[in-house]
């Protein structure tokens, strides 16, 4: 006669086994969207840049102050500002950028010719660059001062912070700096 013996309850092993699976599956799903959402930030900060530049090269005959001020011609109409139309082109992901700046300049021509190529803003003094996101800076040059060949450029800048940074080991923000640069059509 054969004799069978029972198998020890294994119930409680189930439960730990599928915890430990489950915890290693989620960290790699809740990653993989992280890092999608980061690509999807990047992507549209990229185009925004690249829009606002090209929205900045048909405008030249602006106002030095068109960057941040909306401009109303004598027919009676309205232009957005290139930060704000830079902005609308965001589609409201720049709430995911701390710190969140648009800055318009023309750039400095010299830095182009150097190896490897420097985007910096044109400057009236010969020793220090003005900051681009100063408009105040006495070494700026007008934005709207960049006749063609020259060139203009947006830069986006702030830093991307994650939902979920520490449990997914990632730093708590990652700095973001888009530049778009276009050819002056003034």
């Amino acid at each position: 006669m054969l004799v069978r013996r029972k198998a020890p309850a294994r119930r409680g092993m189930t439960i730990v086994e599928s915890a430990l699976v489950l915890s290693v599956f989620l960290l790699l799903l809740f990653g993989m969207f992280e890092y999608c959402r980061f690509l999807l930030v990047l992507h549209v900060t990229n185009n925004a840049a690249r829009e606002g530049a090209r929205y900045a090269s048909v405008n030249t005959d602006k106002p030095a102050d068109f960057p941040s001020v909306d401009f109303t011609d004598g027919a009676g109409k309205t232009f957005r500002s290139i930060r704000a139309y830079t902005r609308d082109r965001m589609g409201g992901t720049q709430g995911n950028i701390d710190g969140f700046r648009v800055a318009v300049y023309a750039v400095d021509p010299v830095g182009l010719t150097l190896d490897p190529p420097v985007v910096r803003p044109k400057s009236l003094s010969t020793t220090a660059y003005p900051d681009p996101f100063d408009p105040a800076d006495p070494n700026a040059v007008p934005w709207n001062s960049a006749p063609f060949p020259d060139r203009l450029a947006v830069t986006i800048d702030g830093s991307y912070r994650p939902i979920l940074p520490t449990f997914l080991l990632m730093p708590s923000n990652i700095p973001i700096n888009v530049t778009a640069m276009i050819g002056g059509e003034g």
